[in-house]
């Protein structure tokens, strides 16, 4: 490996020539900055090429990892023409149409460069897209973390303050420090200012708490400067995959298995209610939005939410996002509890809150008592703990109320030796724990769990009290209701072996085996079996 001082000058030379039209790709193959000493690089992929680059380093005496972005730096010229950009857009820049900012964005920097080609034709085109890529940073991203955000394996970005490194999850290294800090208050409090008011909310000293959603359904949680926080603003945004997961990249990561999901498929086809437990990032949300995949196409969906996290293919889909109020008596805000209320009277078949943990959860309860399907995830670590949670305030669920969540599912972020790092660290993973139903506040009819030692799921749905009420109600056996449940197993297996996971494709495979459940297996099914 080259030192950092050769490569620093290797850099300096390229770019004393502005006038030489050099290929921009030439310079990836520079590094721009020195590994910390002590650190040993073992991975380096692709941000946004060939502008950054994420860079995993460990340390080679405490094993520790750290995440360095790795961004191509501007000279002295380039910084200036920075500058004179940035003034130009000041003045002439109309903000861009919300869902497409970067786009838009793009568009009339490359109008005012366009115009004013005289001024800036000096420049070669490598230093120009260069400045083109700091400015889309600076002002239509997110600025220095803006890489971050390009980074697929990446779920959270988290922010302890000025002068404190972030910190991200990462899905191989898990929570990991980077290379990149808010160097002091104004700065931070300026980008929290921004990112606010570009998702239309509202922070300042008398309102420190607030949650955003960012383009992409990102979610970002803060804490506005020292009101409560006495190292200064800080923040969490917790990234989601602009493809969502679907259930059969789910049973790929293990966190379920083709039978349980069979057994969910079932249950959605019949208007079951289903709650998904777990702590903070045990993947609640991700389970969630993936069984979604599996309800009817027919079927109207109403989703309710205080942040917008869930992201389905469904055509017959109803978003519905909570409002917080205006002025200091809070008045306009809409709640939880007001669109379950609205939403009821849309006659939806399935209504899918985000979270239930106020009073939202007994109108919840009383739309399922009135025959619609529910979904929705909760925080709790088993499926006693949840019915505790239900039966007491601010919830309140009659105990006669709490069999209509039929089916609980516990999924947890677990550690287990099947994921061995090489340096022999138990690795994380999520895991389904149990899939429950629920006949009583006292009575709980595990299904399957996950085995620890042996890392598979069992299960008997033998044992489903809910196979016999989908018997009792269509008329069929639960002979006839198993025998169903093996195809829709041998339907989900096919999916696996040929990996199909994308989530249109998913959608599109459910939606042909309820259009026409015969042709379906006959297509996939060799001849002969």
């Amino acid at each position: 490996m080259k030192s950092f001082k050769s490569k620093k000058q290797n850099v300096e030379n390229i770019e004393q020539n502005n006038n030489k039209k050099y290929d921009l790709l030439s310079l990836l193959k520079v590094t721009h900055f020195g590994i910390p000493e002590g650190y040993i690089e073992v991975k380096r992929y692709p941000l946004k090429p060939p502008f950054s680059y994420a860079v995993i380093a460990q340390n080679s005496t405490t094993t520790d990892f750290i995440y360095l972005v790795d961004e191509i730096p501007m000279n002295a010229d380039e910084n200036g023409l920075y500058e004179r950009l940035k003034e130009l857009l000041e003045i002439r820049l109309i903000a861009p149409d919300k869902d497409h900012q970067e786009e838009g964005f793009f568009k009339q920097l490359d109008q005012i460069l366009s115009d004013s080609k005289e001024k800036f034709n000096t420049f070669s085109n490598t230093s120009i897209e260069k400045v083109k890529y700091y400015l889309g940073r600076d002002i239509a991203g997110y600025d220095i973390i803006d890489p971050l955000m390009y980074d697929p394996s990446i779920e959270d970005i988290s922010c302890g303050g000025p002068m404190n490194p972030i910190y991200v999850w990462h899905r191989n290294f898990e929570s990991i420090r980077t290379n990149i800090i808010f160097e002091n208050d104004d700065v931070l409090n300026n980008f929290i200012m921004k990112m606010v008011h570009r998702s239309g909310k509202h922070v300042s000293a008398a309102f420190p708490v607030v949650d955003i959603s960012l383009p992409g359904n990102h979610r970002m949680a803060i804490l506005y400067q020292k009101e409560l926080t006495p190292k200064g603003t800080s923040f969490t945004i917790r990234k989601f995959k602009e493809e969502p997961y679907t259930i059969i990249d789910l049973i790929n990561l293990d966190t379920v298995d083709v039978n349980i999901v069979a057994y969910m498929w079932l249950l959605l086809e019949h208007k079951m209610s289903i709650m998904v437990l777990g702590p903070t990032a045990s993947g609640k949300t991700t389970l969630l939005n993936a069984i979604i995949s599996l309800v009817n196409p027919t079927y109207k969906i109403f989703t309710i939410e205080d942040v917008a996290e869930i992201n389905i293919s469904h055509e017959n889909w109803f978003a519905l996002v909570s409002r917080t109020g205006f002025g200091l008596d809070s008045h306009g805000d809409i709640g939880l509890f007001d669109l379950i209320k609205a939403g009821v009277r849309h006659r939806p078949d399935y209504i899918i809150i985000g979270e239930i943990r106020g009073d939202e959860a007994y109108v919840m309860f009383q739309a399922l008592a009135t025959g619609h399907g529910g979904m929705c995830t909760m925080h709790a670590d088993s499926a006693d703990s949840a019915i505790k949670r239900l039966m007491q305030k601010p919830m309140n669920i009659p105990s006669s109320y709490i069999p209509l969540m039929n089916c609980v599912i516990t999924v947890k972020r677990v550690m287990h030796k099947a994921l061995l790092t090489q340096g022999g660290i138990l690795s994380g993973t999520r895991r389904t724990t149990h899939v429950s139903e629920v006949l009583s506040e006292t009575n709980i009819n595990n299904i399957f769990n996950w085995d620890s030692s042996s890392n598979i799921f069992n299960g008997d749905i033998k044992k489903s009290a809910l196979f016999q009420k989908i018997a009792d109600n269509t008329g069929l056996s639960v002979e006839d209701i198993i025998e169903e449940f093996n195809r829709r197993v041998l339907i989900i297996q096919w999916m696996v072996d040929e990996n199909i996971h994308d989530y249109k494709k998913v959608g599109s495979i459910v939606s042909a085996y309820y259009k026409n459940p015969e042709a379906m297996i006959r297509n996939i099914t060799p001849i002969g079996v």
